[in-house]
């Protein structure tokens, strides 16, 4: 029987340049250590579209439990859901953008296949 095996992707131009601090990490690691769980591998990756959609590719066909975070934000840099529909093969649905009066974007992601 083979095992699950858990993986965190992190992405972030902002990350990888440092001028913000990951904290999705240790987050991920402590809350699967609460439930006896361990992660097998991490991944950091900026926010280039096509980069994005060859590693979600490749954790797709891995069979992994992956925990992506970052890259979803309200500004353009951020590719994740596009990438994330590049990867399916599905159209994927603009990204929602802030409110000037809200102060988080919700995060939450639709992808559009072709039957709706």
């Amino acid at each position: 029987m083979q095992h699950l095996r858990i993986g965190a992707l992190i992405i972030g131009d902002e990350i990888l340049s440092g001028k913000r601090q990951d904290r999705h990490f240790a987050h991920v690691v402590e809350v699967l250590a609460r439930r006896g769980l361990k992660l097998a591998w991490a991944r950091y990756e900026g926010d280039d579209r096509e980069r994005l959609a060859a590693v979600l590719r490749e954790t797709f066909a891995a069979g992994d439990l992956v925990f992506s975070c970052g890259g979803v934000g309200a500004t353009p840099d951020d590719h994740t859901r596009q990438a994330a529909g590049l990867a399916l093969g599905v159209r994927c649905c603009g990204i929602p953008r802030r409110s000037p009066n809200s102060r988080r974007s919700s995060g939450a992601t639709r992808i559009r296949t072709a039957s709706g």
